[in-house]
C-alpha cells in the first residue's frame, strides 16, 4: 500500500491554512478592499489657482503719479476710484491721511486734491424713475426744461462757540480745512495740544502766545463726549 512520506503529510496538514491565508491576502478584511477601491477612484482635486487682482489704472493727469506713488502705501487705489467727493472733501480726506502718517509732501497736496476732484467728483443726480427721453422734448415726468433750475442748497456756515479762542480758531484753523474738523472732534486737552502742534509743524500761522488760549478753547468746547449723557430721544413716527 502507498504511504505518503513525511514531507507530503506535513504539506497536506498545512494546505487548508495556506489556502485561507491566500484568500485573506486577495480579499482582505471585509469592507476595507471596497473602501480602498472607492478611494482610488476619487482623484484629489487640484488646488484652485490664486486669483490675482486686476491692477487699477488711474486716469491720466498731473496728479496721477502722485496718487499712484503715495495713496497705495496704505490702501488700494480702488479706494479712490470708488469715491465721489468734492474738492473740499478731497482736501479733508488728504489731510486726514497725512494726520495718520501718509508721507505726501506739502507741495503735492493741492495738485493731488485737484486731480482727485476732477476725476472722482460727486455723481450727478440720477434721472427720475420712469422718465423716458423723447425726440419731442425733455423726459416725461421731469420738470419743463424752460423752468428755472432749483438753486443748490446754500453752504452751511459753521459758527464756533463764543470764547477767548474763537477768533484764533476762526482765523487760523480754516486756512487748511473746514471748521467742522473742529466741531466734529472730541479730544482731551493733551490731544488738542498735540493736534495744534502738528498743525504748526505743517505751517499753521499760530503765534506762540496764542497756542495755550486756542488749546484751552478747543478742549473746553470740543472735549471727549460724556458717556453718561442721555441719548437724544428717537423721533416719533
Amino acid at each position: 500500500m502507498f504511504r505518503p512520506n513525511n514531507s507530503v503529510s506535513r504539506y497536506l496538514k498545512l494546505a487548508p491554512g495556506l489556502i485561507f491565508v491566500a484568500a485573506w491576502g486577495i480579499f482582505g478584511v471585509p469592507g476595507l478592499r471596497s473602501a480602498a477601491i472607492q478611494d482610488a477612484g476619487q482623484a484629489t482635486p487640484a488646488p484652485a489657482a490664486p486669483v490675482t487682482p486686476k491692477p487699477v489704472e488711474l486716469p491720466e493727469g498731473e496728479g496721477k503719479p502722485i496718487a499712484t506713488e503715495y495713496c497705495q502705501d496704505c490702501h488700494r487705489l480702488t479706494n479712490l476710484t470708488k469715491s465721489h467727493k468734492s474738492l473740499d472733501d478731497w482736501k479733508d480726506t488728504i489731510q486726514t491721511m497725512i494726520d495718520r502718517g501718509a508721507r505726501l509732501p506739502d507741495d503735492k497736496i493741492d495738485t493731488l486734491a485737484k486731480y482727485l476732484a476732477a476725476n472722482f467728483a460727486p455723481k450727478p443726480d440720477a434721472a427720475p424713475a420712469g422718465g423716458s427721453v423723447s425726440a419731442a422734448g425733455p423726459p416725461t415726468g421731469s420738470p419743463d426744461a424752460s423752468a428755472p433750475a432749483t438753486p443748490a442748497p446754500a453752504k452751511v456756515v459753521v459758527e464756533l462757540p463764543e470764547g477767548e479762542g474763537k477768533a484764533i480758531a476762526t482765523e487760523n484753523c480754516q486756512e487748511c480745512h473746514k471748521l467742522t474738523n473742529l466741531t466734529k472732534a472730541h479730544k482731551s486737552l493733551d490731544d488738542w495740544k498735540d493736534t495744534v502742534q502738528l498743525m504748526i509743524d505743517r505751517g499753521a500761522n499760530i503765534q506762540p502766545d496764542q497756542v495755550d488760549t486756542l488749546v484751552q478753547y478747543l478742549a473746553k468746547n470740543f472735549g471727549p463726549k460724556d458717556p453718561s449723557a442721555p441719548a437724544a430721544p428717537a423721533p416719533s413716527n
